[in-house]
């Protein structure tokens, strides 16, 4: 008996002390984890601005050998403190957090070390420039005197930050270059925009704004000269390699396949959408549904009109989401605010655009961005708009932006409790969403009054495919800059200036434009897995609200976690 109660009491002993053991690695990964993303934050202070984190907000990125060497180290340091906890017991979201993490440093490092992107790309700096202080500007975590604050103390930071970019700027590949050339004036006529609406609001400090106003605009066309007498590079060196685009697919968006792979896969469904397109044009032709219809156009439509309608429509679409069932949209919910496009962005944003509250801010409000509409339209405009309005073409819009797509997505993402998930903004996720959610929305109904709707759906699905192709291409470099707007432009017979903007998009961020088709396509896949495991207890529900509780993580690692 005595035997017995010993092992009792060495077992017990074990037991705590592998509890106690167990708890310290938690509270010691947690540490590491905010002193990583404090870091982060701290030297990618714009960004942290964008997602809601505001300690650093008067300052820029610093791009010095210095300081980028420094951050090089520390991030290395990071990844090898990581690596240690590999094999440690850690609770299952905890081990995902540190993938996540580990993500997040290779990628930073392979943007500022490896690939060293801050001394090709002059639009680095303008972007951060106008990004600066447009966060700012949209945020309500501050008073308007604190607002101000930030605005004057990032102008006052911007001549460094334009000194350090003519410092590192070597070979830009040409179309950056002639990019950059084409965009600062609007980043000039922004930073007066704010400049004369912070004025308009603060005469009394009129003085102070105008004096770091000249200060910022002396530096922008300072710059201007500079890209001027800047020499380009090769033309495509702005492709980051069949290597690194591995990488990135292995380390940002955790695939088990290569470039090679995701280029089959985008061309087969290229091809099998055009394929499914044609067929059921043909039919919707045959039905009469491609018919043109006339429409009475009231006299009397005005613009608080066509604002209205957008902002019934977002209504409506979230009533459709509760009525059928789709998720669940909690109480407190950040309200999606209609708006049109602010003056001082309309040099920036073209069409439609999403602005979500950050996840780590106090504001929850996002706004959706819709072009200015003007006071006294004319005929012609009323007709246009009325014609919009009574065939509610802005559902197929608000189902991507906002409900239940980026704006439901992004305002669950941020009510996380883990700071690590809350910092991801994978767009696997956030896109391959959004874009499931419009095929999801046909198929419950929310078109049924226009059928043809289903050929936006499936242009939409080939598009996406022509961007896998595009993206693959473009970076293993079996496309030129030319090539990628020639093939794209004939192979969806879309207008070539449109795809010019859209493909030097793509050059400057590998990865991104495969995003959505395959994100949306690892949905469908980890949907039909787990309605086939659980069968008739299958509820669609309850997939969504499990899926959209993991946060903006790549849709591998919620994959792996809910088929584990």
């Amino acid at each position: 008996m005595r035997s017995l109660v010993v092992y009792i009491i060495v077992g017990l002993l074990c037991l705590s002390t592998g509890i106690s053991a167990q708890s310290k690695a938690e509270k010691n990964f947690k540490k590491l984890s905010a002193e990583i993303l404090q870091n982060l934050q701290q030297y990618w202070p714009v960004h942290a601005t964008d997602m809601g984190v505001h300690d650093y907000d008067g300052s820029f990125t610093d791009y010095s050998s210095g300081a980028v060497n420094k951050e090089r180290k520390t991030l290395r340091k990071y990844l090898a403190r990581l690596l240690k906890y590999k094999g440690v017991r850690l609770p299952r979201d905890m081990k995902i957090d540190r993938l996540l993490l580990t993500g997040n440093c290779q990628i930073a490092n392979l943007k500022l070390y490896e690939k060293k992107l801050h001394t090709k790309n002059p639009n680095i700096y303008l972007n951060d420039a106008a990004d600066g202080l447009y966060f700012i500007m949209i945020r309500d975590y501050a008073s308007p005197v604190e607002q101000l604050d930030f605005v004057i103390a990032r102008m006052n930071a911007l001549p460094r930050f334009l000194a350090q970019g003519e410092t590192n700027l070597v070979d830009p590949p040409p179309i950056w270059l002639e990019q950059a050339r084409g965009n600062i004036a609007n980043v000039i006529d922004l930073y007066k925009t704010i400049g004369v609406e912070m004025k308009t609001h603060f005469a009394e400090r009129s003085g102070e704004i105008d004096e770091a106003l000249q200060r910022a605009v002396g530096a922008l066309n300072h710059f201007r000269g500079f890209l001027d007498r800047l020499q380009p590079g090769e033309p495509g060196s702005f492709a980051i390699g069949r290597e690194y685009f591995n990488y990135i697919l292995d380390n940002q968006h955790f695939f088990d396949f290569d470039a090679d792979s995701l280029l089959k896969i985008g061309e087969n469904m290229l091809a099998e959408t055009q394929a499914e397109y044609d067929v059921a044009k043909a039919k919707l032709a045959a039905e009469g549904h491609l018919d043109k219809k006339t429409i009475f156009t009231p006299p009397s439509l005005s613009r608080s009109d066509v604002l209205d309608y957008y902002a019934w429509e977002v209504n409506a679409v979230r009533r459709f989401c509760l009525e059928n069932e789709l998720l669940t949209i909690p109480e407190g919910i950040g309200e999606c605010n209609i708006k049109e496009t602010p003056k001082f962005l309309q040099g920036i944003i073209s069409g439609i655009a999403y602005q979500p509250a950050g996840p780590f801010g106090r504001g929850k409000t996002g706004f959706f961005y819709v072009s200015p509409i003007p006071e006294n339209m004319t005929v012609e405009q009323k007709e246009d708009y009325y014609a919009k309005i009574h065939g509610r073409t802005f559902r197929g819009s608000v189902v991507h932006e906002a409900f239940p797509g980026h704006h439901l997505q992004l305002q669950l993402a941020r009510r996380l409790s883990s700071a690590v998930r809350k910092w991801q903004m994978n767009n696997t996720l956030i896109e391959g969403w959004a874009l499931y959610c419009e095929e999801m929305a046909y198929d419950l109904g929310l078109f049924s009054d226009n059928p043809a709707r289903y050929l936006r759906v499936l242009r939409g699905i080939a598009f996406r495919a022509a961007r896998i192709v595009v993206d693959v291409k473009l970076h293993t470099g079996q496309f030129s800059y030319d090539q990628a707007v020639n093939w794209m432009s004939e192979t969806m017979d879309i207008d070539t200036t449109f795809i010019k903007t859209e493909v030097l998009r793509y050059t400057a961020d590998p990865g991104q434009p495969m995003s959505y088709l395959m994100g949306k396509l690892q949905i469908l896949e980890l949907r039909d897995k787990i309605k086939a495991r659980e069968g008739e207890a299958f509820d669609l529900k309850s997939f969504h609200d499990r899926l959209l509780a993991e946060g903006s993580i790549p849709v591998s690692l919620i994959k792996n976690k809910m088929l584990r």
